[in-house]
């Protein structure tokens, strides 16, 4: 590169030596003929004051993506520019990672429950490690019923999360050089991955019957929601591959794909600070854990796993959203009154102060980053922050519910609900992050 360093142009292609981004920016002519420094009225058509010779244009950053879709005459032409080939390579290895671990996951359970372990082959585990929602009807002598089962276990969403990592990492990483491919690459992968959980769980439909009670001739038949695989399946793929792709130097492309990034960044910042939080405290002390019924997984992995759930529910609730635990609806407004103990209370309180400080330094630092920028960054980053807590809330939701009546199930009947409601943490969240966040946004006084 020395030999080009007093030349502005390459010789063999005319391209510049200096890599200037030209077709980031335009010249936008101003729409008010009045001059802004000497204050006098001008021709509308004129380009500069006559008076005192201020320019009436000003130089606007394009929005490259957004050009890109709006040139596009359909679909068509923004999927072309989707690798769909590198995509399906990374969904189906992400797959056959996940498989590995499901037939790894089936011989231990095989050793442990034999029955069980018969019953569910590997591609059912794969489905439940992708968060799937099950339906169970069970028909006998005695009657017909079903069971619709949905367990958000966020744990589980680490198998997927690490298969996808390796993929990515081996075969998109070099494919998104920009915002714009990452963004569509990120959109290929999470269509073939969801696509692929969508034809296998058409595949993973049971019937059967238990030998032990065939003299009563009943029989399960056990079923995963199809559209329910493709949507978990592209939203997880989706976010893995956005994450892993992204590189701050991308932000620049595009003000809306930073910003959405920042706030997924917010909702996982916030639930990392609030499991180590919930570890801290419940090694010193357990009995908040006693007060919603969770005595019996209070063992050193149970209660991990108890943990994992716990924190995105905490997250939410600093949010103002009401959550349910065991036989507890608490939300900000009834918690003082409420049956907890006062050192409970203090938990969910302290969970409040900790998320409002951490909204409001976003607040500070999209003012510190866009302070120039006309677009309202608050609203932006609070729609994507609403969008992405109501998928926390929807993942990590616990919904058992229906009736099935055999002899050994003496008439199960009744609802288990855990978790978050979905729209009402959606829409909460939306108007917390946009009062937060503009406090601090309205606070932060840059050099």
């Amino acid at each position: 590169m020395n030999k080009y360093k007093y030349k502005n142009y390459f010789k063999e292609d005319g391209s510049s030596v200096e890599k200037i981004e030209n077709n980031k920016y335009t010249l936008k002519k101003l729409e008010n003929s009045t001059c802004v420094i000497c204050n006098k009225e001008n021709n509308k058509q004129s380009n500069y004051c006559k008076y005192c010779g201020n320019n009436f244009s000003e130089v606007e950053e394009n929005n490259l993506l957004k050009n890109e879709i709006k040139d596009s005459k359909n679909l068509k032409n923004i999927l072309q520019n989707i690798n769909f080939k590198k995509a399906l390579v990374t969904s189906v290895c992400s797959v056959l990672i996940l498989f590995i671990v499901a037939v790894i996951f089936k011989l231990l359970m095989g050793l442990q429950i034999k029955e069980l372990g018969m019953l569910i082959n590997p591609i059912h585990i794969v489905m439940a490690l992708n968060l799937g929602h099950i339906d169970i009807s069970s028909s006998s002598m005695l009657g017909a019923g079903s069971i619709t089962c949905y367990l958000g276990i966020l744990v589980l969403l680490i198998a997927p999360i690490l298969a996808l990592t390796i993929s990515n990492l081996l075969f998109m990483k070099k494919e998104n050089i920009d915002a714009k491919s990452t963004l569509l690459n990120s959109i290929g992968v999470g269509l073939t991955y969801g696509f692929i959980l969508f034809i296998l769980s058409i595949f993973t439909k049971i019937k059967t019957s238990p030998l032990d009670i065939m003299q009563y001739q009943m029989s399960f038949e056990v079923s995963y929601r199809s559209l329910n695989m493709f949507f978990n399946g592209f939203i997880i793929a989706f976010l893995c591959t956005y994450l892993i792709g992204f590189k701050k130097s991308y932000e620049k492309d595009n003000i809306h794909l930073a910003i959405m990034r920042k706030s997924i960044s917010t909702v996982f910042l916030g639930y990392i600070v609030v499991f180590l939080i919930l570890i801290i405290i419940t090694l010193s002390d357990k009995s908040y854990l006693y007060e919603f019924g969770m005595y019996g997984y209070t063992d050193n992995i149970s209660t991990s796993l108890v943990l994992t759930q716990l924190a995105a529910y905490m997250w939410g609730f600093a949010n103002f959203v009401p959550l349910t635990i065991s036989s507890y609806t608490i939300s900000i407004f009834n918690l003082l009154g409420s049956d907890l103990f006062l050192n409970t209370k203090l938990i969910f309180v302290a969970m409040v102060v900790l998320s409002s400080l951490i909204v409001l330094v976003v607040g500070c630092n999209l003012k510190r980053k866009y302070k120039d920028d006309k677009k309202n960054v608050v609203l932006i980053f609070s729609l994507y922050y609403a969008l992405f807590m109501g998928i926390v809330a929807l993942f990590s939701s616990v919904l058992i519910g229906g009736n099935i009546s055999s002899i050994q199930i003496s008439n199960y009947q009744g609802v288990i609900s855990l978790g978050l409601p979905v729209i009402a943490t959606t829409i909460r969240s939306f108007l917390y992050s946009y009062i937060i966040a503009g406090i601090g946004y309205k606070l932060y006084v840059f050099e």
